[in-house]
């Protein structure tokens, strides 16, 4: 399923993705209700390369492709802690830089349908030309259904962001996000997601950004296709790099 994420300016929406749901709490969610239990394999280690990151309706990478690398660790206790990392390009035409994401978190199961889980996520930009410094933090609280619909609340105490309408540093920003996947028959799915980022401390703005797509698994490899939509809001903040209309292939593979 793919879903959408932030990085660098000018690119940087207001967290979050390759077109993976960068949203960890929801990837934790669905992937460990659908999945064997924690105990019986506590480390996941994935790669995945993606025609370009997207993250809430922004391009990370400026229309270009991006390699993934992601380690997770699950304890038979419910807690939880990893890193995810991609090569991004906080400008159309200037040098490349890393993401590296560090996460920890609790996830509890509700019953025998429901879940929910917290989680802190630090943002990491490493090899950053820019003077500033636009490193930040999240705190994200979601609540899954099954394998199939993941909701989620973050809030982002001190994000610093370039864009068009001016430029932000260590203000608040929030996120609302629902993410979805549907089963069929084969190893298919369809997969969705919608979200809603209010940047009001920011710029003065808020955007809504959705996505919708299929996916194939296969053993450890899954594929997936998205098909992303924006709302203009997002052209006036990051030009070059909304992603509305935009169609993301993604390739994972589980080690």
């Amino acid at each position: 399923m793919a879903f959408i994420k932030q990085v660098p300016e000018p690119a940087k929406g207001s967290r979050r993705g390759g077109s993976r749901p960068r949203l960890l709490g929801a990837l934790l969610l669905l992937g460990l209700a659908s999945g064997a239990d924690a105990a019986d394999a506590p480390w996941t280690v994935s790669i995945a390369g993606t025609s370009d990151y997207v993250y809430r309706g922004v391009s990370q990478a400026y229309d270009s492709g991006a390699l993934q690398l992601g380690i997770n660790y699950q304890s038979p206790q419910g807690w939880f802690a990893g890193s995810w990392a991609s090569n991004v390009a906080p400008y159309p035409f200037g040098t490349s830089s890393i993401e590296l994401d560090l996460y920890t978190g609790m996830r509890r199961t509700l019953g025998d349908d429901f879940s929910a889980a917290l989680t802190y996520t630090h943002y990491q930009y490493l090899d950053d030309s820019r003077p500033a410094h636009y490193n930040f933090d999240e705190l994200s609280a979601s609540v899954g259904y099954l394998d199939q619909l993941v909701a989620t609340v973050s809030y982002q105490p001190d994000s610093t962001s370039y864009s068009e309408l001016g430029f932000a540093v260590r203000r608040p920003s929030l996120a609302y996000e629902l993410a979805g996947r549907w089963p069929l028959p084969r190893g298919f799915a369809l997969t969705a997601g919608a979200g809603y980022y209010d940047l009001q401390r920011l710029f003065g703005v808020s955007y809504w950004a959705a996505n919708a797509g299929a996916q194939f698994t296969y053993r450890r490899m899954s594929i997936d296709l998205s098909h992303f939509f924006v709302d203009s809001t997002v052209e006036r903040l990051y030009e070059q790099a909304d992603a509305n209309g935009d169609w993301v292939v993604t390739v994972l593979y589980h080690l």
